[in-house]
């Protein structure tokens, strides 16, 4: 399998999540906390984060300082995209508690991810 293969599902998922948090989205609001909702959301973050440490590893280039910095950056994306709702599409709303199920989707996806696969560093490779 060519290495950038391991790129497409974390786009797909990424892509997926965009267009879901936007525009396919049926928006409605209920009193409360939606508990599956914040599931699917920390599912979510969950898949892409996994999916994106795979690419990175079967392509070698998961080291320790990136593998912090994929997490956080699917984390970075998960809260943007409540700014980007609220501020540019009528009808959803910023949810702090969406935001944070976003960021612990990709923190559990990481530390998931790092239980069964270490970051290659210079001097030794993990396979």
């Amino acid at each position: 399998m060519k290495p950038t293969f391991w790129f497409i599902p974390p786009l797909l998922i990424s892509t997926t999540i965009f267009l879901l948090s936007t525009v396919l989205s049926v928006s409605f609001q209920i009193e409360g906390v939606s508990y599956t909702d914040k599931l699917s959301h920390t599912f979510a973050y969950f898949a892409l984060t996994i999916t994106l440490l795979l690419a990175f590893y079967k392509n070698e280039m998961l080291r320790t300082t990136n593998w912090l910095f994929l997490i956080i950056a699917c984390s970075a994306y998960g809260v943007l995209l409540e700014f980007v709702q609220y501020g540019f599409f009528p009808n959803r709303y910023f949810e702090w508690l969406d935001a944070l199920a976003n960021v612990s989707g990709a923190l559990i996806g990481g530390f998931t991810f790092r239980l069964f696969k270490k970051p290659i560093n210079s001097k030794h490779r993990y396979y």
